[in-house]
């Protein structure tokens, strides 16, 4: 299916009084129809909706957002002020809680680059597309040096061949990328047979089998470093992507060497030069900024509750991104698509029963830290967060708020329209989630899945025996085009999947305030 398959949003507008009627009515007296239907109107109208431009203003005049850096407080405190203005409250930049290890929640020191230049000078002159690695150091100034091709991974080997041999060295670590054709569709959207496999297995389809893991290979880096060798460049996934992520910034500077990730393509031209016998200049001039100490946060807002404002709903995703882009679909698409998802809310007059909170987290691509603290400050039930109360970081005891929370909803897949939700395991709340999506089926949202998906925030609350959910989404470009990459920009963003779902957030959050009993959880 292409994004022209659903109805329109006129056609789908048209259609909202239709889904009042008494049996959709009987399924799940929650739902606010006319609520639902006001909502639609507004957000899935190209001249009402905000989206877009709250995307534009994110991804292009604010840029990455990685944690730690000026960037993403800058960003944070622009989403602040647009929510305040929204009429939300609590709009605020919620502090992590402090560390008693000393290390800042993983943070010790902040890092951006300023400044990015790497250029072939001879044989032929070229510019090489790249970006350093986050928490690496920049060149001192312009520099300019020989490219070696340093395939060796044993260090007997490796000292046998380049003792003495790389200062002022450019390092090519491995072989160039073998590079087959891109035969398949870059774009998708999941087929209906696809989604009916998600929701037929709780697991892997049979027959699939697990991706195997790479051989472990010993780090070449301070042998490159005690030689003296100027910088690493390294290369991944080719076709002009480049897979841009970071070192540690638990790693001091002074400890540490240039590394940067270049196109395949400009990888493998210079190393394949090299492998014919011609030597290849390198110059650079990289600057890179250290910062003590960040001051790390979630991005926080509300909609209090009518009737139970002390038991809370919460949508939201990552805030965080990397570097070489800005972090469109992964993950500032999403965040717009919640953030209007609250305008919306705010703006149809609905009264939700329960408090409906936004949480726009910080540290995601660093191991989900933000969400991770979140649950641990407000709920419990968390290990291995060290807090001034359990600096071990054993397991925390239950908060009273663990009980009155009702469940959180997380949007990280990409930029692709929302197709159903995974379930987690949770097979008490499918039918639950399956009556939900009924008045909104036009809109592609179809599918319930049992399966338990991790590696973003919702699964922080899962963990914490906190109903949490991630929304089954297209995948779109996602991969292998603008996952971690330099390719990450506003334009991989498609409008009517972000229209959509802002409003199919704000119908799950508002239905899950007002649904008279707790949603059903499972023990983890």
């Amino acid at each position: 299916m292409n994004r022209r398959s659903f109805l329109t949003a006129a056609t789908a507008t048209a259609l909202a009084p239709l889904l009042t009627s008494s049996r959709a009515f009987a399924q799940n007296a929650a739902i606010d129809y006319e609520a639902l239907a006001r909502i639609r109107l507004m957000g899935l109208n190209d001249s009402t909706s905000e989206v877009m431009n709250t995307a534009s203003y994110m991804m292009d005049v604010l840029g990455p957002r990685l944690s730690g850096s000026p960037g993403i407080r800058k960003s944070g405190e622009w989403v602040v002020e647009k929510m305040k203005a929204w009429g939300l409250e609590g709009a605020a930049l919620e502090p992590w809680p402090e560390d008693p290890t000393g290390t800042n929640n993983g943070f010790p020191r902040g890092w951006s680059n300023e400044k990015f230049y790497l250029h072939a000078t001879t044989p032929n002159a070229f510019p090489i597309t790249g970006m350093s690695l986050a928490w690496t150091p920049g060149t001192k100034g312009l520099v300019t040096g020989e490219a070696v091709l340093v395939t060796e991974t044993n260090i007997q080997d490796l000292r046998a061949k380049h003792s003495g041999k790389l200062r002022g060295k450019w390092i090519l670590p491995a072989a160039p990328v073998d590079m087959p054709a891109q035969w398949d569709p870059v774009a998708r959207r999941f087929t209906p047979e696809q989604l009916d496999a998600l929701e037929k297995y709780a697991v892997a389809p049979p027959g699939s089998a697990p991706a195997p893991r790479p051989a472990a290979t010993v780090d070449r880096t301070p042998f490159f470093i005690a030689e003296g060798a100027l910088g690493i460049l390294m290369t991944n996934k080719g076709h002009g992507v480049v897979n841009v992520l970071g070192g540690h910034p638990l790693d001091p500077p002074d400890r540490q060497i240039p590394r940067v990730a270049i196109e395949a393509e400009h990888y493998g031209r210079i190393a394949r030069s090299l492998m014919q016998g011609q030597p290849v200049t390198i110059e650079a001039d990289i600057v890179n900024a250290w910062r003590d100490k960040p001051e790390m946060f979630n991005v926080v807002a509300e909609i209090p509750g009518s009737t139970k404002p002390d038991e809370i709903v919460i949508i939201g995703g990552h805030f965080d991104s990397w570097h070489a882009s800005t972090g469109a679909t992964d993950n500032g698409g999403a965040c717009s698509s919640a953030l209007e998802a609250m305008r919306l809310l705010r703006l149809s007059g609905a009264t939700p029963k329960r408090t409906i909170r936004i949480c726009l987290w910080n540290g995601e691509e660093q191991g989900l830290i933000g969400s991770r603290l979140y649950v641990a400050k407000h709920f419990g039930g968390v290990r291995g967060v060290p807090v001034k109360a359990n600096p071990r970081g054993d397991i925390q005891p239950i908060k009273p708020a663990h009980a009155k929370f009702q469940v959180y909803f997380n949007l990280d897949n990409g930029a692709g329209s929302i197709r159903g939700v995974h379930c987690q395991g949770n097979r008490a709340i499918a039918p639950i989630f399956r009556d939900w999506l009924d008045p909104i089926r036009d809109l592609g949202a179809t599918h319930i899945s049992m399966r338990s998906t991790g590696s973003t925030d919702h699964a922080s609350f899962d963990a914490a025996g906190l109903p949490g959910f991630q929304f089954i989404q297209d995948p779109l470009e996602y991969e292998p085009k603008t996952h971690h990459t330099n390719m990450d920009f506003f334009e991989a963003l498609q409008p009517e999947d972000l229209r959509r779902n802002a409003v199919i957030m704000a119908h799950f959050a508002l239905t899950a305030a007002n649904i008279e009993d707790r949603l059903p959880r499972i023990t983890r």
